[in-house]
């Protein structure tokens, strides 16, 4: 009888030890982070939005060395050819979001050509809004 009491209090509190660590890594909501290419002076922001350790909700915005947010004129000023590429790396980083969504983890999304420096950046924006889901 007396084992059994003791059996039955050790498996209380184990349960109890086990009910109490949620297992998750990050709380739930809505943070944001930023990355500085300091090589560069451009900066990366991001929006994101955790449930259940799973990343449903993504956004950024990349900022120029002006600080101007890149868009139809980012890479104007350094010729045609070089305008060309960087407005290929915008058109191809922006489907980022929907597969950082669909993967539910940065770490588990492929560089897409053309804007492999783009996600190196949003890797680093999103760990750093990560470390504030703590």
């Amino acid at each position: 009888m007396k084992k059994r009491v003791i059996l039955l209090s050790f498996l209380l509190v184990l349960s109890f030890v086990l009910s109490s660590c949620s297992g998750q890594k990050y709380k739930d909501g809505t943070y944001t982070g930023e990355y500085m290419d300091t090589e560069r002076n451009q900066k990366t922001t991001v929006e994101l939005t955790v449930e259940k350790d799973k990343i449903t909700a993504f956004s950024f915005v990349a900022y120029d060395s002006d600080g101007s947010v890149k868009g139809e004129n980012y890479g104007k000023d350094a010729g045609e050819a070089a305008y060309k590429l960087a407005q290929q790396s915008l058109e191809a980083s922006k489907q980022y979001p929907a597969r950082i969504v669909e993967a539910g983890d940065i770490e588990k999304v492929d560089a897409v050509s053309g804007a492999t420096t783009t996600l190196q950046k949003l890797k680093e924006a999103t760990k750093d809004a990560l470390k504030k889901a703590r």
